[in-house]
Parts: C-alpha cells; structure tokens; sequence
C-alpha cells in the first residue's frame, strides 16, 4: 500500500516532501508510520485513490 506525505517531514535517511509516496515498509524512523497518520504527516488511504481525486488543473 502506497501513501501520500500531507506534510513535509525528516526522517535518518531522508527528508519526505508533500505528494511524495511512502509505504509502512519505508524507514521512517525515528518516527513510526502508524504515528504519521495518527499526526497528519501522511494519508493512510492508497495513493492511487488520492491521484483520483486531485484536480487536473493542477498536475505537474
């Protein structure tokens, strides 16, 4: 399952910037991936989901 990153944020490896896509098996620590959602960081539902619902206007 893929996620999108709502709010930028660092991790020891990397830093997630918004619309970026992360799944549970990303290392995400020090924080948790469950802890992300639970704090707005990132959108639990399927990427795939999220590209439907966003506006053609503002693609890329």
């Amino acid at each position: 399952m893929m996620a999108l990153v709502l709010k930028a944020f660092p991790t020891r490896l990397r830093r997630f910037k918004e619309g970026d896509r992360v799944s549970p098996q990303d290392d995400l620590s020090p924080q948790g991936f469950d802890r992300l959602v639970e704090t707005g960081y990132i959108e639990k539902l399927p990427y795939a989901a999220k590209l439907k619902k966003q506006d053609p206007s503002k693609a890329d």
